[in-house]
């Protein structure tokens, strides 16, 4: 009787937890660069608005050209609101949505989180380097960054941290690395 009073409460607490916690976008400035299938140079290219929440994603350019996706059956893959099929791939610190005749790159690299510890690096270092999991919190927090939430998706994760007066939002890929770190809203 114990143990299934133990159980109970447990699964109580779990589920008021989670129903708890609320469902909040990250959002950050990138630049866009949209090409059409055998286009030689970008068709339209310039800042934008990247927003992403519980795999959802959200693609803003300036000039008021919008792109909504819902995440897809497998990793990376999506479906955009005409139900085309998108394809996700990371390059670098870019991530690259491909549908069947378009192709748009997210950059990061312009909006680059900094670091205000010590000689005033920035925490790009990070990207791409020698910390994987576990170890990327345990070095945001010696740097003065606190988590704020993660959110994971077909084996991605993107986190907020809060530090310095700002928020940051970091993604890893499937193995846990980093993949880009970037000054975001959400905090």
């Amino acid at each position: 009787m114990k143990a299934l009073v133990a159980i109970s409460t447990s699964l109580l607490l779990f589920g008021t937890v989670a129903l708890s916690q609320t469902a909040a976008a990250d959002t950050a400035e990138a630049t866009c660069e949209v090409r059409k299938d055998g286009e030689a140079k970008a068709g339209q290219s310039g800042s934008c608005t990247f927003s992403q929440r519980q795999g959802y994603v959200d693609i803003s350019l300036r000039n008021g050209d919008s792109w909504s996706l819902a995440p897809g059956d497998q990793a990376n893959q999506y479906r955009d609101q005409k139900g085309n099929k998108v394809v996700r791939t990371v390059e670098g610190q870019d991530q690259v949505y491909k549908w069947p005749n378009r192709k748009i790159t997210v950059r990061f690299g312009g909006n680059s989180a900094t670091n205000s510890s010590g000689g005033g690096g920035d925490l790009q270092d990070m990207v791409n380097g020698r910390w994987v999991g576990a170890e990327v919190e345990e070095e945001l927090a010696r740097r003065g960054y606190k988590s704020v939430r993660e959110e994971a998706a077909g084996g991605y994760v993107t986190s907020v941290y809060k530090g310095h007066g700002k928020c940051v939002i970091v993604n890893l890929d499937t193995d846990k690395k980093v993949t880009s770190i970037d000054e975001g809203s959400g905090c």
